[in-house]
């Protein structure tokens, strides 16, 4: 009778396990989803405003703040520039997601982006 009830503990320590990653698994692609989103928005600032400006950064950082909680970051060497009608300006989108149940496990979601500045 006792190995029963100790495997049925195992099966739900298993399960809880299963489940738990699925959920976690769900949350880092639903990031992921996030961060391509957010890449859309970076790439519409670069494009009104021919660059990675001061003006576009505020704009991309209050953005970031308002519907992300600030949880990206924006990294470039073409920083505060302005360029040149199809000039084409390169960055990455980061952000680092760990896992809610194992915070030993993170994960550096980085996209890579780049627009071309549409301003004459």
């Amino acid at each position: 009778m006792l190995e029963g009830s100790t495997m049925e503990l195992g099966k739900l320590y298993i399960s809880l396990f299963i489940i738990f990653s699925m959920v976690s698994l769900t949350i880092f692609f639903t990031e992921v989803n996030h961060a391509n989103d957010f890449k859309q928005y970076v790439n519409y600032q670069i494009e009104r405003n021919g660059g990675l400006t001061g003006e576009a950064m505020s704009k991309v950082e209050s953005y970031n703040q308002e519907h992300y909680g600030g949880k990206f970051k924006v990294q470039s060497n073409q920083m505060n520039q302005q360029f040149a009608f199809g000039q084409e300006v390169d960055y990455l989108v980061t952000r680092e997601h760990t896992f809610f149940f194992l915070p030993i496990l993170s994960q550096e979601i980085s996209i890579k982006g780049s627009a071309i500045s549409q301003i004459r």
